[in-house]
């Protein structure tokens, strides 16, 4: 009724040898984790009987511990690499950024000289950075960080080059806000750089500026440029503001509506130059090149 063990299928043993050897794994792993004192009194009880199975317990388990070693050896590595990559990343963003400081330094130290150069005023000019935009429909103004600390006070004019860029109309200790050109309440006394007419630019909702009080017999043509006249004394002379993008003549008006494209296009520049006004009744009128 029974099979003998010779009748056993080729399946069944090598079931029993996969069951061995992963008892093996599992004891051997567990010696590991067995204080020496228990396991030495273990191999002195079974001594004889076990002695092969010992041998290839100890064998396993050197071999578990030479991979765990370099295991461990190799999650190190791994770990100091990740840490070398980190820091040579920091670094790399450490040179762009300082690069950057060194590039925008350059560009202000040039910037103040263009306009040393222009001879507008003997005194120093207050740079600033722009902090802040407002350019909703009803509202066009900047915000720099200059304010009274720097020197700075209302009524100041803010240029870019030589080109008009606005007037600062509130100031804190650290900042301020400029008023453009192209806000509806601005207004600025202007004249044509050739023709010498003068008129009276004022800021739009869609950005641009209208050229107010010019004669409908004026000739006008499109691209003429547009300086500031330095009527009233609130802004220095020769300042350039804008060209001319289109002229309309209405029968009934005595004055020309005359289209005018800013200088300066706001959003592409970081740095502006702020005239203290005091300065501005000593600013000359020098030949500028309004190109």
């Amino acid at each position: 009724m029974f099979c003998g063990i010779g009748n056993l299928s080729p399946d069944f043993g090598r079931s029993i040898k996969s069951s061995i050897i992963y008892i093996l794994v599992i004891v051997s792993i567990s010696f590991l984790t067995i204080p020496a004192s228990i396991t030495n009194n273990i191999k002195v009880t079974v001594a004889s009987p076990l002695a092969p199975v010992q041998k290839i317990i100890s064998q396993t388990s050197d071999f578990f511990k030479s991979r765990f070693k370099k295991l461990a050896s190799i999650t190190s590595n791994a770990q100091k690499n990740e840490e070398m990559e980190e820091e040579v990343f920091f670094l790399k963003n450490k040179i762009v950024k300082q690069q950057d400081a060194i590039n925008v330094y350059k560009q202000k130290l040039e910037f103040v000289s263009k306009f040393k150069k222009n001879n507008y005023s003997d005194e120093k000019p207050i740079i600033a950075d722009i902090i802040g935009y407002d350019v909703s429909s009803f509202r066009k103004s900047i915000t720099i960080d200059v304010g009274t600390k720097q020197g700075a006070s209302v009524g100041d004019i803010v240029v870019f080059g030589n080109a008009l860029v606005g007037r600062i109309s509130a100031i804190g200790r650290s900042s301020g806000r400029v008023i453009l050109i192209t806000d509806p309440a601005s207004n600025v006394p202007v004249r044509f750089l050739q023709s010498r007419t003068q008129g009276m630019v004022q800021g739009t909702a869609d950005g641009t500026c209208i050229m107010k009080y010019v004669p409908r017999q004026t000739e006008i043509n499109e691209s003429d440029k547009v300086v500031s006249s330095g009527i009233g004394g609130a802004f220095p002379k020769s300042l350039y503001v804008g060209d001319v993008i289109e002229v309309k003549q209405k029968n009934a008006k005595l004055f020309k509506d005359i289209k005018i494209k800013p200088r300066v296009a706001i959003s592409k520049i970081e740095h502006v130059l702020v005239i203290r006004k005091q300065s501005i009744e000593h600013i000359s009128d020098p030949e500028v090149n309004h190109q």
